[in-house]
């Protein structure tokens, strides 16, 4: 059996229960979507549920469905990790997660390099970065540097003070500067409006401290038998801009997205691998909002069958997550947690249980046993026994 396209819609943070090894993270407990239908009354998702979410979550055998659960055998713990690990790269160490700011070297270095005179430079949550290092950040006419765990360092700035084309020839240029320092990657992060209720515009970048991933990774495969990959801006970054993959420019809320999914179903009818992020569920992890987490699943499931309507038969659609972020929980960052497999295709006989993955690398297999391409180091094909 093969499919001609591969479509994966990660659900940024929808993670469904904790690892074993969560205390090397954090010691608290969490399950983002298990502790969201904890927190909503009669929170119900019937196109996941359908589709095996209930058998996820809840062991409730559903026999239309071909369903189970991922774990991240990597170190990282965020989008960047958990895509890379998809495609084949698991991260032995884990990267910069030190809840302290760079030494004054380091900022020094950054500043004798780009001529500007840092702000920040602290761990701490980006709107809360944003409130308290503005007045300098006016005055210096400087970007505000703030870091989170896993290697990720962000620099901000309000758009009518520094443009976001000069912010992110700054964050591509400290990535640079920071590669030998355990850096996954600098977020480009412009924001608009005043203290207290600033925003995130979507002119945000990723610039990658790591080069050459792709060279180890199925991208380096899907390339040499010329198989496409179509993603947005936000993932084009994080896989390094790669040439040979392609991306519609823009950073997208879920709803614009789902437009976007279902347009590039309808017109991109190559053999490909067709790659999105749905990034509203983590932004809501993160502002520690469970009420609108909720929501956004619903208008995610509500959705659904509107995507699955425009499969061809020789389609695989993946519906899987990178990380979690319970709304539920004190914790500020990402959470050690499981995330869901869920598969669907018109080819493929329902009612099997995938179990626990040991890795996120099985996605990219499945990638690999489809398009004939050589194996990957790690991982099995999430169709082996399928008909």
């Amino acid at each position: 059996m093969k499919f001609n396209r591969i479509i994966i819609l990660i659900l940024d943070s929808v993670g469904c229960g904790v690892q074993p090894d969560y205390k090397k993270y954090h010691h608290e407990n969490c399950n983002t979507l298990g502790n969201i239908y904890k927190n909503q009354n009669n929170l119900h998702l019937p196109n996941l549920e359908r589709m095996g979410l209930n058998q996820i979550l809840f062991g409730t055998k559903n026999n239309d469905s071909i369903a189970g659960k991922m774990i991240e055998k990597g170190k990282g713990n965020d989008t960047f990790a958990g895509v890379w690990e998809m495609f084949g790269i698991i991260f032995t160490k884990r990267f910069r997660s030190d809840k302290k700011e760079f030494s004054q070297k380091i900022i020094d270095k950054i500043n004798s390099h780009l001529n500007i005179n840092i702000v920040g430079n602290e761990y701490i949550s980006g709107f809360k970065a944003l409130d308290k290092y503005y007045a300098e950040h006016v005055k210096k006419v400087s970007p505000i540097l703030y870091l989170a765990d896993d290697g990720v360092v962000l620099l901000a700035a309000h758009e009518n003070i520094i443009k976001p084309d000069s912010l992110n020839q700054m964050s591509k240029r400290i990535a640079d500067i920071l590669k030998d320092q355990n850096i996954s990657r600098v977020i480009s992060r412009p924001f608009i409006g005043s203290p207290l209720n600033f925003t995130r515009t979507d002119n945000r970048k990723d610039f990658l401290a790591i080069k050459n991933l792709g060279n180890n990774s199925i991208l380096n495969r899907l390339s040499q038998n010329k198989i496409k990959i179509l993603t947005t801006e936000h993932l084009y970054n994080i896989l390094g801009g790669l040439p040979d993959v392609e991306h519609i420019k823009g950073n997208f809320n879920n709803k614009d997205l789902t437009k976007i999914i279902i347009k590039s179903l309808q017109k991109y009818n190559k053999k490909s691998v067709l790659l999105f992020c749905l990034q509203d569920f983590d932004m809501f992890g993160h502002k520690k909002d469970t009420s609108s987490y909720a929501k956004s699943l619903i208008e995610f499931d509500k959705k659904l069958p509107s995507i699955i309507k425009f499969l061809a038969k020789d389609d695989l659609l993946i519906i899987t997550a990178d990380h979690g972020c319970d709304p539920t929980t004190n914790l500020r960052g990402h959470t050690r947690e499981f995330v869901p497999i869920i598969l669907y295709s018109k080819l493929l006989n329902v009612g099997r249980d995938l179990g626990i993955r040991s890795t996120f690398a099985d996605v990219g297999q499945t990638i690999c046993s489809n398009f004939n391409l050589p194996k990957l180091k790690n991982g099995v094909s999430l169709l082996n026994d399928q008909i």
